[in-house]
C-alpha cells in the first residue's frame, strides 16, 4: 500500500477525482495535474517511485532510456491507464486497477 505522512495515497487520489478533476501524472518528467491538487503527500511519493524507475524497469527488461513517455491517466469520469511511448513512437496502453 501507498501510504505517505500517516494517509493512503490512493484516498487523496479518490478526494481530487470526487471533486470533479482528472488526474495525470508524468513519470519520466514527475509532474502532476492538475496542479492545484497536488499535495505534499503526493508529491513524495511520487519522488519515491520516480526516484526507483530505472531499477523496476530494469528489472522488467525494459530500457528507460528507450521510453520517451510515461504516464498515469485518470479520466474525472473514467478507467485509469498507463500509456507508454517507445523510442520507435509506438504507443502502448494498459487499464490498472485499484
Amino acid at each position: 500500500m501507498n501510504f505517505v505522512d500517516e494517509t493512503y495515497i490512493i484516498d487523496e487520489l479518490l478526494d481530487i477525482r470526487s471533486r470533479g478533476f482528472g488526474i495525470e501524472i508524468d513519470w519520466l518528467n514527475n509532474t502532476f495535474i492538475p496542479e492545484e491538487e497536488l499535495t505534499s503527500s503526493i508529491r513524495k511519493s511520487m519522488a519515491f517511485y520516480s526516484e526507483n524507475l530505472a531499477e523496476h524497469m530494469n528489472s522488467q527488461n525494459v530500457d528507460l532510456n528507450l521510453i520517451q513517455a510515461l504516464k498515469l491517466y485518470w479520466p474525472a469520469s473514467g478507467n485509469k491507464y498507463m500509456w507508454a511511448k517507445d523510442d520507435r513512437e509506438k504507443e502502448y496502453r494498459v487499464y490498472v486497477s485499484i
